[in-house]
């Protein structure tokens, strides 16, 4: 039994959400969810491929992290809203369901490792190479990010399809009920990351003494 909860989990190409028993506000949750998590699947691969060449790249990984960081915050936002209303007993939210035991106790880490990954990169972007400072927040960056990419490789394997799926279709469709709240959802996304690009646009001049070390130790 619980096997197959896993493997429906993972191969739903929607969110439960979508039945029609769910409230709108349920539905607008689980859609603003799938499209915030189809856009940070997108951008974090992208990520990925900047630490591979760190080096070249540096001043690429710092300003999409900061992009990122505003539509991160903003899905951790709506996953705990989400999660509170569970737990508070709201009607249509515990007619839902909640996520899998697994994914429940994944969820907290999940946003923990998150929180220290992001700050203690904007700390390491600010402090000077070769020094004490940044040689402890390299090392709390980088174990950091050990812990959090293997939680995140969970979480993808179980929310990627589904997250899709429902983002495909909460944007292909235009009949009326399939519009709820999507304008909104959008603008807000859009938003988000503009006040990303403000931030990476803020921190972009601090990346410079990093981009000057790496073209000394392109190997570091």
């Amino acid at each position: 039994m619980l096997l197959q909860r896993v493997f429906d989990t993972v191969f739903t190409e929607t969110v439960p959400a979508e039945g029609l028993s769910s409230s709108r506000r349920v539905r607008a949750v689980a859609r603003l969810l799938a499209l915030l998590g189809s856009i940070l699947f997108i951008g974090l691969a992208i990520e990925g491929v900047t630490i591979v060449f760190i080096g070249q790249l540096i001043a690429v990984h710092v300003v999409l992290g900061m992009i990122l960081l505003p539509i991160m915050a903003y899905k951790i936002i709506v996953a705990s809203y989400r999660f509170a209303m569970y737990y508070l007993g709201a009607s249509d939210f515990k007619h839902a369901g909640p996520p899998e035991l697994v994914l429940r106790v994944i969820g907290p880490l999940l946003i923990l490792t998150t929180v220290i990954l992001m700050a203690s990169g904007i700390i390491l972007v600010y402090a000077k190479p070769n020094t004490p400072t940044a040689a402890l927040w390299l090392n709390i960056h980088r174990d950091d990010f050990v812990a959090w990419f293997a939680l995140m490789a969970l979480h993808v394997l179980a929310y990627v399809r589904r997250a899709v799926g429902t983002s495909s279709y909460d944007l292909r469709y235009t009949r009326y009920h399939s519009l709820i709240g999507r304008q909104g959802r959008l603008i807000s996304i859009v938003l988000a990351t503009v006040i990303g690009v403000l931030l990476a646009w803020a921190i972009f001049p601090a990346v410079a003494h990093w981009s000057s070390f790496f073209s000394v130790h392109p190997t570091r």
